[in-house]
C-alpha cells in the first residue's frame, strides 16, 4: 500500500540519511579498531554498535526513521565493518610499530583463516542487529498506516478553552543535530585514543589521555545548558486553559486505540489527519480530567525572566520551571511573556566550549603521560652490609596541651573540660584552626574489660599507648569527688592516617569513648595532648544506670542547653558490642516513655512531636538505612503519599540521611522525618518524627527544633506544622 501523505513527508529526505550513515558507520569501525586490547569478542560484538550508530545518524540527518532509510545504511554498515575489522587485524599483527601497521593494512594477500571467522562473525552480529532496526521501523510504517486512518475509538472532544502547543520538531532539529554530532567526535576521539597506544607501542600514554577524555565527560555533563533543555522540549506538550496550565509528559501518555506513546504521535503530526489530531487532543483532555498530571500543573504561572531561547516561570508552590521556546505561538504568562514566533538560534558556544574543555582535557592526560614517561626509575634498594639490631627506644611520653582559654562541654552525666575555641556539637567538637574532629560517645552500666575492648577497637601499626596494656589504667579524682580511669592508644592505619582512642570509665560504669583520626594537617603529640588534657579533667555527674532505673531518667538538659528534650537510656541490642550496656540518645520530655523488644527500642510523644528510636544493623549507607526501613514499612502496611516526599538529605561526611514523608494513619494525614545517623561500624541510630496536628501545642515548634539540632538535620516544613500554634 503506496501511502501518498508519507511520501510527501519523505519526498527528498532519504538522501541526507547516506552522509548520517556514512559518519555513523565511521564512528563503529573506530570503535572496531578500538577493541585491539580487549581480544575478539568485545570486537564482534561491535557489529552491533556499528549497525546502531549508522541508521541512528542516518535517521538524525534526515530528520526521522524509516525503512528506506535503514536499507541505505546496510551497504555503509558491511563497508565500514571490514575496514574497522582490517585495521583490527594490522594494529595486532605489528603492535607499536607503525611502519608494520601500515603494511599490514596495505597487505591483502595470505590472510589466515581465523581472519576470514572473525570477519564473518563479525559480520553476522552486525547484519542481525540491522534486521532488528529494520524490523522495528516496518512496525512503526505499520503504526503510521493506523493512524492515517479513520478514528475507530469515540472520545469526548476537548473543551473549546483548552489551548494546546505542541513542539516544533523543525525548531528543534538544528540543536538536536549540533548536540548529537558533538557527542560523536567526543566518542571519535575516545575510540582514537584506545587504539593510538596500540599503534605507538605508548599504551601507558594513552591511556592517560583516555582518562583525560573521562574527565572532560565530567565537565561536560555539568554544562548542558539551554541547548539541551531545547532538544529536551520534544518530550513535553503544554496546555492551558484559562489561568492553569500543564506541562504534559508526551512520553508517559498512550493513545487508547492505536496503544502508542503521544510522544510518536506528535513526531508524525505533519501528516497526521485531522480526526487524529482531535483525538490526540481528547486523549490529553482526558488524562488532564482524570487528574493524572495534578504534579505536572503549573499553578499561577508568573514569569521570572526570558532569553533568546527559554522561559523561567515560577509556580504558586515555590518552584521554577524552564520551558524552551520551542513551541509555535506559545507564551506561558499571557500579557507578560512574548509569544514564541520563531526557531530560537542554534548556540554555538556549547560546541565550542564542548571542544575547547576535550582538547584541554585531551591535552593535560597527554602531559601527564609524558610527565610519567620522562621520571627516572627509583635505584634498587642498596642492601645493608651487615644487618644490626635498632637501638629500642621508647616513645616519648605524651604532656597535656593545656588550652589558652578553658571551656567546659556538658553532657548529661559528664562534664568535659576543653579548649573554648572548640565548636562543640551532641556528636563532638571540632578544631576550626588544624580542621580536627574529637568524636565522643557514652555508654552506661559497663565494666573495665568494656573500657579495655572499646581501646583496642581500631586495628593498625606502630600501636602506642599511654600506659602499657598490661598495666592497666591510670586513676583520677574529679572535682566532684568521682574517682574514674583511663587511657590512650594511638595506632598507623592502613592508609597512613594517624586514630587515637582514649576511654575513661568511672565508679558508677559511665564510660567515656573519645576518638579522633588525622593526618598530616596536625601532628600526632597535639592531638594526644588534647586529647589527654580532656581525660584529665573530666567530671561524671550523673547516676550509675542499672535495669531498674534506666527507664526513668528522661528529663530537660537544662544544662546542655535544651529546654525541651533530654537524655532517654535504652539497651544495646544484643551483638552491637561484646558486653552488656545501655545507650542514650535525646527524645522529647513531657510524655510517658514507651519500651519495647526487652528494652532495645522505645517511643514518646510531647507537645505533638512522636519519636521513635531503635538501632538498625546496615552495611550500607545511612541513605540505604532510611530507604530500607521505608520499604520495609510500606510492606507491613503503612499507606504513604508517594507524591507527596521531599527528596532524600545525604550528609556523606557525616553518613546521616533524613527522608521526609506523608503517609496515612487511621483516616489522618501524618507527615514525618525518617532519620539515620552512623553511631556503630555496621550499626544505626534511626529516629522516626512524626507530627500529630490533633495534640499539637504552642510548644511544638520549640520542641521540633530542638530535635533538629541533636539529630543535625533541618526539616522547615515539619517546623512550620506549629505555626498557627505560635
Amino acid at each position: 500500500m503506496k501511502l501518498e501523505r508519507e511520501q510527501g513527508y519523505s519526498a527528498g529526505r532519504d538522501s541526507l540519511a547516506i552522509p548520517g550513515a556514512i559518519l555513523g558507520a565511521a564512528l563503529g569501525a573506530d570503535c572496531l579498531a578500538a577493541m585491539a586490547r580487549f581480544g575478539d569478542v568485545p570486537l564482534i560484538l561491535c557489529g552491533a554498535l556499528t549497525a546502531l550508530f549508522a541508521v541512528r545518524t542516518g535517521a538524525l540527518t534526515a530528520g526521522r526513521v524509516g525503512r528506506t532509510r535503514t536499507l541505505l545504511a546496510l551497504p555503509w554498515v558491511l563497508l565500514f565493518d571490514c575496514l574497522g575489522h582490517h585495521l583490527y587485524f594490522a594494529l595486532e599483527t605489528a603492535p607499536g610499530d607503525p611502519a608494520g601497521v601500515l603494511r599490514a593494512a596495505l597487505s591483502l594477500g595470505a590472510l589466515p583463516v581465523w581472519y576470514w571467522v572473525r570477519l564473518a562473525a563479525l559480520l553476522a552480529v552486525s547484519l542481525c542487529a540491522w534486521a532488528l532496526l529494520l524490523r522495528r521501523a516496518g512496525r512503526d510504517r505499520k503504526l503510521l498506516i493506523r493512524a492515517l486512518q479513520p478514528v475507530r475509538l469515540e472520545q469526548d472532544p476537548a473543551p473549546a478553552e483548552m489551548e494546546f502547543f505542541l513542539p516544533d520538531f523543525g525548531w528543534i532539529r538544528p540543536h538536536l543535530l549540533v548536540r548529537k554530532f558533538s557527542r560523536g567526535i567526543w566518542l571519535a576521539l575516545l575510540f582514537l585514543c584506545l587504539w593510538m597506544g596500540r599503534l605507538t607501542g605508548q599504551e601507558d600514554l594513552w591511556n592517560r589521555a583516555a582518562v583525560g577524555m573521562g574527565f572532560s565527560l565530567l565537565i561536560i555533563g555539568s554544562l548542558q545548558g539551554p541547548p539541551a533543555r531545547l532538544c529536551a522540549g520534544a518530550r513535553w506538550l503544554y496546555v492551558r486553559q484559562e489561568n492553569r496550565l500543564w506541562r504534559v509528559p508526551l512520553n508517559q501518555v498512550l493513545d487508547p486505540e492505536l496503544r502508542v506513546s503521544l510522544a510518536w504521535l506528535a513526531g508524525a503530526w505533519d501528516i497526521l489527519p485531522q480526526v487524529r489530531r482531535t483525538a490526540f487532543r481528547s486523549t490529553v483532555a482526558a488524562v488532564i480530567a482524570e487528574g493524572k498530571l495534578e504534579t505536572c500543573e503549573i499553578k499561577k504561572p508568573t514569569l521570572v525572566r526570558q532569553s533568546p531561547w527559554e522561559w523561567a516561570v515560577s509556580d504558586s508552590r515555590g518552584g521554577q520551571h524552564m520551558i524552551p521556546k520551542v513551541y509555535p505561538g506559545f507564551t506561558p504568562v499571557s500579557g507578560e511573556a512574548e509569544r514564541a514566533q520563531s526557531a530560537p538560534a542554534v548556540r554555538w558556544v556549547n560546541p565550542a566550549v564542548t571542544a575547547v574543555v576535550t582538547a584541554v582535557c585531551l591535552a593535560a592526560g597527554l602531559f601527564t603521560g609524558v610527565q610519567e614517561q620522562r621520571r627516572p626509575e627509583a635505584p634498587p634498594p642498596k642492601l645493608p652490609v651487615e644487618a644490626a639490631e635498632p637501638e629500642k627506644t621508647g616513645p616519648a611520653s605524651t604532656e597535656p596541651v593545656v588550652p589558652e582559654v578553658i571551656g567546659d562541654y556538658i553532657l548529661n552525666g559528664l562534664t568535659l573540660r576543653t579548649d573554648d575555641a572548640f565548636q562543640a556539637s551532641t556528636s563532638g567538637f571540632d578544631d576550626p584552626e588544624r580542621g580536627v574532629f574529637y568524636q565522643i560517645e557514652l555508654r552506661f552500666g559497663v565494666g573495665e574489660d568494656a573500657a579495655r575492648l572499646a581501646l583496642t577497637e581500631t586495628e593498625g601499626e606502630d600501636v602506642r599507648w599511654l600506659r602499657p596494656e598490661g598495666d592497666g589504667f591510670l586513676w583520677r579524682l574529679g572535682e566532684n569527688g568521682v574517682a574514674y580511669q583511663y587511657n590512650l592508644r594511638t595506632v598507623r592505619l592502613s592508609d597512613g592516617r594517624l586514630s587515637h582512642t582514649g576511654t575513661a570509665l568511672s565508679e558508677r560504669g559511665t564510660m567515656l569513648i573519645l576518638t579522633c583520626d588525622h593526618g598530616e594537617e596536625i601532628e600526632e603529640e597535639t592531638a594526644r595532648g588534647t586529647m589527654l588534657y580532656m581525660l584529665e579533667n573530666l567530671q561524671f555527674t550523673g547516676p550509675a544506670i542499672t535495669e531498674e532505673n534506666y527507664q526513668d531518667q528522661l528529663r530537660p538538659a537544662v544544662s546542655m542547653g535544651f529546654s525541651h528534650c533530654g537524655q532517654a537510656f535504652f539497651k544495646a541490642p544484643e551483638g552491637l558490642f561484646p558486653y552488656d550496656a545501655y545507650l542514650d540518645t535525646f527524645l522529647p520530655c513531657g510524655g510517658e516513655v514507651k519500651y519495647f523488644d526487652d528494652g532495645i527500642s522505645m517511643m514518646t510523644k510531647a507537645h505533638g512531636l512522636r519519636v521513635s528510636v531503635a538501632v538498625v544493623p546496615n552495611e550500607g549507607t545511612a541513605l540505604d538505612v532510611v530507604r530500607e526501613v521505608y520499604e520495609d514499612l510500606k510492606a507491613a502496611g503503612r499507606q504513604y503519599d508517594e507524591r507527596n516526599f521531599l527528596e532524600d538529605a545525604y550528609n556523606e561526611e557525616g553518613n546521616n540521611a533524613c527522608r521526609v514523608a506523608v503517609y496515612y494513619d487511621g483516616g489522618r494525614t501524618r507527615v514525618t522525618a525518617m532519620v539515620a545517623m552512623e553511631k556503630w561500624k555496621g550499626c544505626y541510630l534511626y529516629k522516626e518524627l512524626t507530627c500529630l496536628p490533633e495534640e499539637m501545642d504552642g510548644e511544638y515548634k520549640a520542641v521540633f527544633k530542638e530535635m533538629e539540632k541533636v539529630c543535625g538535620i533541618t526539616v522547615s516544613v515539619m517546623e512550620d506544622l506549629g505555626r498557627q500554634q505560635n
